[in-house]
């Protein structure tokens, strides 16, 4: 008897759906292969370099995943620790759990190596006796090239102790790009930073002061000295500028249209230079500030005096209340100084009645 057409075609294309699905899996096993065979190469690539370079590495066995929906190796735990040298003249480590290099087809899809540190992070850098500690959880990386990464997190939290005053902050939403050039000719960029946080909070100023900021932006630049061939991107000496292209934010519970701007250049390692200060819509945040009296205590008479006729100059000039406020300020090693004759030919240039 005659098996019925509908019956045969069914079991036609069923054998087909068959066929297809066991060629995809078995060119996906084999992508999967080949792909965390190179993950784990380059895994180990990199910590046989950090050993080279004076780090003492401590790790989990590399273990590998994703399969089938993508392809990476993962360490449930890392411990580096780098001790001074004469050629390395800065102590760090960093302990960190599950690192994963690789991730979703999708992700390995797109330019870039993407590296995700999940669980908690933390890492510490000792510079003539300055500590910076830095705290983080999600931290998500993406190498586009060996110069160039974008990063991503959360939450970051940095603290400074040592030499350095105690001060603690956090950012939310932070996100940005780093780019180095380790080989870079004297003067040119060696190290360059872009970063953007939705919200800092407990950001330190002068005097012992904090703030909460949003919309926070900075970009710096660090460039190379005479002998910074041959020594590593934490090595201070390798330094002869930092170029601060742009460091803004707006501080809460200000207006967003209250922006507060720092750009300028110093001189390395002395860190001498000067700095411009930039605020908009300012009136409000500095008669705000100049009445803290942890403020106007560390500010001397003629420097208030200068910044109390700005104001009373401004409240007076309807037109000028939209027109930044613009400050030269010189640094001597490291020290922001104010400088009252400036604030006075401010006063007397900027805002005479049009």
């Amino acid at each position: 008897m005659a098996r019925p057409f509908f019956t045969v075609r069914y079991g036609r294309s069923a054998l087909v759906l068959i066929a297809v699905l066991a060629i995809s899996a078995a060119l996906d096993t084999v992508f999967w292969l080949r792909t965390v065979h190179r993950l784990e190469a380059t895994a180990r690539t990199a910590l046989t370099a950090a050993r080279e370079n004076g780090w003492r590495v401590e790790t989990t066995p590399l273990h590998k995943g994703g399969w089938p929906f993508g392809a990476w190796v993962e360490l449930d735990r890392l411990n580096g620790t780098h001790s001074a040298s004469a050629a390395s003249p800065y102590d760090a480590g960093w302990a960190g759990e599950k690192i994963r290099l690789g991730g979703s087809w999708l992700s390995l899809l797109q330019a870039g190596l993407p590296l995700s540190l999940t669980g908690h992070q933390a890492a510490r850098l000792v510079v003539n006796e300055n500590v910076l500690t830095v705290l983080a959880s999600g931290l998500q990386i993406r190498f586009n090239n060996p110069e160039n990464l974008v990063f991503s997190a959360p939450r970051l939290q940095l603290a400074f102790s040592g030499r350095w005053p105690d001060r603690q902050f956090s950012t939310q939403t932070l996100y940005g790009r780093l780019i180095r050039f380790p080989s870079a000719s004297p003067d040119a960029t060696r190290l360059g930073l872009i970063a953007h946080a939705a919200t800092v909070n407990g950001f330190p100023l002068p005097y012992g002061l904090s703030s909460d900021l949003r919309n926070a932006r900075l970009a710096i630049a660090l460039t190379a000295s005479q002998s910074s061939q041959g020594l590593s991107l934490l090595d201070p000496t390798s330094y002869g500028r930092l170029i601060l292209q742009d460091a803004s934010a707006t501080p809460v519970p200000a207006s967003p249209d209250n922006r507060i701007t720092l750009t300028g250049a110093l001189a390395l390692p002395e860190q001498n230079g000067a700095l411009t200060l930039t605020m908009t819509h300012w009136q409000e945040l500095a008669s705000r500030l100049l009445d803290r009296p942890e403020i106007e205590s560390h500010l001397a008479p003629d420097l208030q005096a200068a910044l109390q006729k700005l104001l009373q100059k401004a409240s007076g000039i309807p037109a000028m209340k939209e027109r930044p406020f613009s400050l030269s300020m010189p640094v001597v090693n490291g020290q922001i100084l104010p400088d009252a004759q400036a604030v006075s030919a401010l006063v007397s240039q900027s805002f005479r009645t049009p």
